[in-house]
C-alpha cells in the first residue's frame, strides 16, 4: 500500500515545494543527534564521503548504507534500521503505527491529517489519526535527506534499486510524510474522535533557523508522560 500511495504521490509532482515555503535557506547537514530522557541515551549519526553524500546512517544499534551508480545517483540502501532521518514526530509515529496514508496537507505541503492503522489480537485493523502543526523553519532533515539521494529519488519513480522497491518501505514513507516545516506536534485520536495521545517538540534554532537542541514531551493512551532533550550537530 505504502507503494501504491507513494507512486500517485511522486507522479503528481516533482516540486516537494520547499524552496517556496522557506525562501533562500542555508544548507545543513545533520551529523549527529543526541536524544537523553526516560533513562535512556541515544547517539544517532550520518556520514558523508568526501563529495558530501551521506553514506550510512546509524541510530547506535543499526545501520543503513548508501551506495550511489557512476552518475552519482543513489543506486541502493542496504543494512538495517528505518526512519533514522525522519524526525522525532514522524519518526515517534511510524514507530508506533503501521502508517496508512495522508489523508490532508496544509497550503505549503506538510502532511497535517495522517491515517494510523494498527492491528487488534484477531488480525482487525483499527484507524487513528494524527493531527500535525508545524513551525515556520526549514525541515531539520531536508538537505541530509538530498545529500542521501532521497529527496532525487522521491521525484524519480524510474531509478532501479536492484530489488524490489517494497522491500525499502522507508523510501516510501519519506515521500508520503515528507515535510517541508518542522512538525510541533501531533495529536493522535481514535475512531470516536477522542484524543489518546500526544507529541510536542519545542526547538530552540540558531542564527541559521536550523534546530540547535529540542525539548520532546510525549503522552500514550495511558496518560504515561515521556520527556526527552534532543541536540543537533551539523556539518561545518
Amino acid at each position: 500500500m505504502f507503494l501504491a500511495v507513494g507512486v500517485v504521490a511522486v507522479s503528481c509532482s516533482e516540486d516537494d515545494g520547499f524552496d517556496e515555503a522557506n525562501g533562500n535557506v542555508v544548507k545543513r547537514y545533520v551529523t549527529k543527534i543526541t536524544t537523553t530522557g526516560d533513562g535512556e541515551h541515544n547517539i544517532s549519526t550520518v556520514n558523508y564521503d568526501g563529495s558530501g553524500k551521506v553514506i550510512s546512517a546509524s541510530d547506535g544499534d543499526r545501520t543503513k548504507y548508501f551506495t550511489y551508480d557512476q552518475n552519482g545517483d543513489l543506486n541502493k540502501i542496504s543494512g538495517e534500521g528505518s526512519n533514522l532521518m525522519m524526525g522525532e514526530v514522524l519518526g515517534t509515529i511510524h514507530d508506533a503505527y503501521e502508517i496508512g496514508d495522508v489523508v490532508q496537507n496544509d497550503s505549503n505541503g506538510n502532511p497535517t491529517v495522517i491515517e494510523l492503522y494498527s492491528y487488534d489480537d484477531w488480525g482487525d485493523r483499527i484507524t487513528h489519526k494524527a493531527h500535525l502543526s508545524y513551525d515556520d523553519k526549514p525541515f531539520t532533515f531536508y538537505y541530509t535527506l538530498d545529500a542521501a539521494g532521497i529527496i532525487k529519488v522521491l521525484s524519480d519513480t524510474r531509478l532501479n534499486f536492484n530489488h524490489n522497491p517494497a522491500a525499502t518501505p522507508d523510501i516510501i514513507m519519506a515521500k508520503l510524510l515528507l515535510p517541508v516545516n518542522n512538525p510541533k506536534s501531533a495529536i493522535i485520536k481514535d475512531e470516536n474522535n477522542q484524543e489518546i495521545g500526544s507529541i510536542t517538540v519545542n526547538y530552540t534554532y540558531g542564527s541559521d533557523k536550523y534546530p540547535t537542541s529540542a525539548s520532546i514531551v510525549t503522552i500514550d493512551d495511558e496518560g504515561h508522560v515521556d520527556n526527552f532533550n534532543v541536540t543537533y550537530e551539523y556539518k561545518n
